[in-house]
């Protein structure tokens, strides 16, 4: 987690653009659950319906759990905590005001696409 969010603050070359591979680390880990801050773990604790004990799963990989957490995690919150660091990132480097924020948005057209989709599904469920 300290290496993703300093990436985000820090990294030289990231931008909108590039900003959604930050999450994946250039090598896979070779850590395991014991291995990991005390600090750390109380965090992941802290996520509903996650129990890790150190005594218990501490052989296991720490790549497993990152696979098995992002199915609790929505990828939209990880997207907007990105995109907040981000835009904190800018306000700091470029002085802005504390209303700047980035904001993403995707093509109008997708959008209608997928209301005239769900109405569809809609009107055939009956």
């Amino acid at each position: 987690m300290k290496a993703w969010a300093q990436e985000i603050t820090e990294g030289k070359g990231k931008n909108i653009d590039n900003l959604r591979e930050t999450m994946v680390p250039k090598e896979a880990t070779k850590m395991r659950i014991g291995d990991v801050e005390a600090k750390s773990l109380y965090a992941l604790n802290s996520i509903s319906k996650v129990s890790i004990e150190r005594e218990k799963h501490g052989q296991y990989s720490l790549s497993d759990l990152v696979v098995e957490l992002s199915h609790f995690i929505d990828e939209e919150v990880v997207n907007k905590v990105e995109t907040e660091m981000f835009s904190e990132r800018l306000r700091k480097d470029w002085g802005l005001s504390k209303d700047f924020k980035i904001v993403e948005t995707r093509n109008k057209e997708i959008g209608l696409v997928l209301n005239e989709m769900e109405e569809l599904a809609w009107r055939s469920a009956g």
